[in-house]
């Protein structure tokens, strides 16, 4: 019997692959696919999924891939070459405030996914079986067996877990009985990839989306490369255009159109007509069988959500199986996945839901759309389980979509402070990746004995030996701490415990969060 079978090689499950093996847990992924994906979709990757690359080791081969962030921006107009456009700059210049140690990159799938696989099939040699179909799934009480082809070859697996990260139409999902939950088919589009040099156009004011609003075309183009590379996404919400009907030449007129280039040379690559929907899993497990990534949720593109959330989703489970499979917590730890993703889950597609409810009605009124920042989603949301030992304290106050307030609060990840003048380490890379992380400030005496009282890895770092005064001054009053109080930090980087003195009671309390 293997730890765990994975059914899906998009960014969650080559993530969850590389997670897991990061963390000692042999997994095999099939991917039904020969390839990664071809087209360029889920382009943002968020200021969380890059801290969670950045600790998984990835960030730097992440960023050499995607685009330059200075392309972090939005252009708004008739045309992609009208000289009254507008362009509004979203980008790290734009917004340094930020608390993270890194940032928002542009890297679209077609760029992202051949880079994980290369990294998981390094991590998981011989697990990483693409072009490789699954036709039967039987679940039991202890584990599931899994019926897998490949090239007319037929084997046969023992999986303790199986993880459904194989997207939207997640046939996994249905076969074990779980319904999705929202609306569906609210936008009818048309993605269009194509090769066109429009790069010496947008010089000058590179962006990430370039809207196009004129009567009877409204659509974006959306930067692969910023140079020859390009989607073009076509909304067909009222009847101005019938998409069953475009053909080629439909298309590369309609290019030419939004780009105000009548006599640009385009080739076409290929199409894809989609149907934006925001729906969640009422469930994201069955026995043995968890949902991640689209398979669990769909979001609309609006907001950058989706991928993002499946990322996210890795994060939170890979740590959980670890720690189960190692012996060092009870397998009622993984019952915790549900109650802490799916609320993200439900709040992502809500909100991706209303933005592009906004923008409809926006195009409609001939008003500009609506905007707001995300930050309080991206990194403030919160978890509530049995994971967390609640202290009795309410979140920050504010918008929980548009403002993040750093907070020492269990359930929230750990505030990013710099741990050094020179700014080249966060608390974040403080947190272990196979451990819980002890965090006491310069008096908590009491922490040199937990390592030895607690039933799980821990890892201890007094702060006024990883820190500078004055940035140990600014942690311990973002975290409600004193000298001698302490926060206990999972591996995925969300405080589990918060002790603002020492403890009255010792650790017992910490020491129940995995049993």
């Amino acid at each position: 019997m293997v730890p765990v079978v994975i059914v899906g090689g998009g960014p969650t499950g080559l993530g969850l692959a590389i997670r897991l093996a990061q963390l000692g847990v042999a997994a095999t992924l099939v991917e039904r696919h020969s390839g990664t994906a071809a087209f360029p979709k889920g382009r943002a990757l968020s200021i969380r999924s890059m801290e969670i690359y950045r600790s998984w080791g990835l960030e730097e081969d992440v960023t050499a891939v995607g685009l330059p962030r200075e392309h972090l921006a939005f252009y708004f107009g008739r045309t992609l070459t009208d000289p009254s456009g507008s362009r509004i700059v979203t980008g790290p210049a734009a917004r340094p405030a930020v608390p993270s140690p890194t940032y928002t990159l542009l890297c679209s799938q077609d760029r992202l996914e051949p880079l994980l696989r290369a990294h998981a099939q390094r991590l998981q040699p011989g697990r990483i079986r693409f072009g490789t179909e699954l036709v039967d799934l039987t679940v039991g009480p202890d584990g599931v067996t899994v019926e897998m082809s490949a090239g007319g070859h037929h084997e046969r697996l023992r999986a303790r877990y199986l993880v459904a990260a194989d997207g939207a139409r997640s046939g996994i999902r249905g076969r074990v009985g779980i319904a999705m939950a929202g609306p569906s088919g609210v936008s009818r589009n048309l993605n269009i990839l194509f090769d066109a040099d429009l790069g010496q156009h947008i010089a000058d004011r590179p962006c990430a989306v370039y809207t196009i609003d004129q009567p009877g075309l409204h659509g974006a183009f959306l930067a692969v490369d910023n140079q020859r590379r390009w989607l073009f996404n076509l909304v067909a919400d009222g009847d101005e255009v019938d998409l069953d009907r475009l053909d080629d030449g439909d298309c590369v007129a309609l290019i030419r159109a939004a780009a105000g280039l009548p006599d640009l040379a385009v080739g076409l690559v290929g199409r894809q007509v989609w149907h934006a929907s925001a729906q969640v899993a009422d469930r994201f497990r069955h026995g043995p069988v968890f949902l991640a990534g689209d398979a669990a949720h769909v979001t609309t593109p609006y907001g950058g959500f989706g991928m993002n959330c499946g990322i996210a989703d890795a994060d939170n489970l890979a740590w959980k199986l670890a720690a189960v499979h190692h012996g060092w917590a009870a397998p009622a730890l993984l019952d915790t996945y549900d109650p802490e993703r799916r609320p993200v889950a439900l709040a992502s597609a809500v909100e991706s839901h209303l933005r592009l409810t906004d923008t409809i009605d926006a195009r409609h009124t001939g008003a500009p759309p609506r905007g707001r920042p995300s930050e309080g989603l991206v990194l403030g949301y919160h978890y509530t389980s049995a994971a967390v030992i609640a202290d009795g304290t309410d979140p920050p106050a504010g918008d929980p979509v548009a403002d993040y307030v750093p907070t020492g609060r269990p359930g929230h990840r750990l505030p990013h402070v710099w741990l050094d003048p020179e700014q080249t380490r966060s608390t974040l890379d403080l947190v272990a990746g196979d451990g819980f992380t002890l965090l006491a400030g310069p008096a908590a005496g009491w922490a040199s004995t937990a390592q030895r009282e607690v039933g799980f890895p821990l890892t201890v770092h007094h702060l006024d030996r990883v820190m500078s005064p004055s940035a140990r001054t600014v942690f311990l009053d973002q975290c409600g701490l004193h000298d001698t109080g302490g926060l206990l930090v999972r591996p995925d980087g969300h405080i589990a415990w918060r002790t603002p003195n020492t403890p009255p009671d010792g650790l017992p309390a910490m020491m129940n969060i995995v049993r």
